[in-house]
């Protein structure tokens, strides 16, 4: 599967941080979630059940509208918050991916970098914001190398960071996984090995083991 600049994918579905309630989107009907999350004023549910619909049920570039206009209402309100920051970067890693090769793409996958960027800034423990930043350098160096702002090395560090930290997140293996692949590293099969091993109790977990699946498939042995 051909990636683009920016393969959020790919954050906006993270399920990394805790939450005392099921994930809104565990269930997998992501349109219902979207709805449900923009009527109770939840931007962030909001993006990240849109990013979903892009990501796992090739829903219409307007999908990919939504998650980003969310994920910008999310930061505007609480501009300190890692998960609207995750948000907004990953919606618009799609918002780039779908963009090719363009100078808007650039641009619009350089937003998701800053975004990006910020989230980790304020959240520097976090295993799913790691993953999603080494997806993006992963994803940028593929594309463009050193004209694009990737940097292969920083998704190599932060991609075998955050798999060290959450040995046991499907979103953090998945990820990492498909960072390390982008760059060619080897290490990238056990990763998503172990991502598509891992229990998968929910519909979210299982559509991203699906994509985990789909780009260990792709690997030359």
């Amino acid at each position: 599967m051909k990636r683009g600049l920016l393969l959020p994918t790919l954050l906006v579905l993270s399920t990394a941080h805790a939450q005392p309630t099921p994930d809104p989107l565990s269930g997998g009907d992501y349109a219902q979630a979207y709805a449900a999350a923009q009527a109770a004023g939840d931007a962030v549910t909001a993006s990240r059940a849109a990013a979903a619909m892009t990501e796992y049920r090739a829903g219409s570039r307007d999908w990919t509208t939504r998650a980003v206009q969310a994920a910008r209402q999310a930061t505007a309100a609480h501009p300190s918050d890692p998960d609207a920051q995750l948000a907004l970067g990953s919606a618009l890693g799609l918002q780039a991916r779908a963009g090719g090769y363009t100078l808007g793409a650039l641009s619009t996958a350089q937003q998701a970098r800053a975004a990006l960027d910020r989230a980790l800034n304020l959240a520097p423990d976090r295993a799913d914001i790691q993953a999603v930043l080494a997806e993006w350098h992963a994803g940028a160096w593929a594309k463009a190398g050193i004209f694009s702002g990737g940097n292969q090395e920083r998704a190599r560090s932060l991609a075998t960071a955050a798999a060290r930290r959450a040995p046991d997140s499907v979103f953090v293996q998945a990820h990492a996984g498909i960072a390390l692949s982008l760059i060619r590293d080897p290490q990238a099969r056990p990763l998503l090995n172990r991502a598509v091993n891992l229990d998968a109790p929910t519909a979210l977990t299982r559509d991203l083991q699906a994509q985990a699946k789909r780009v260990l498939d792709s690997l030359k042995p």
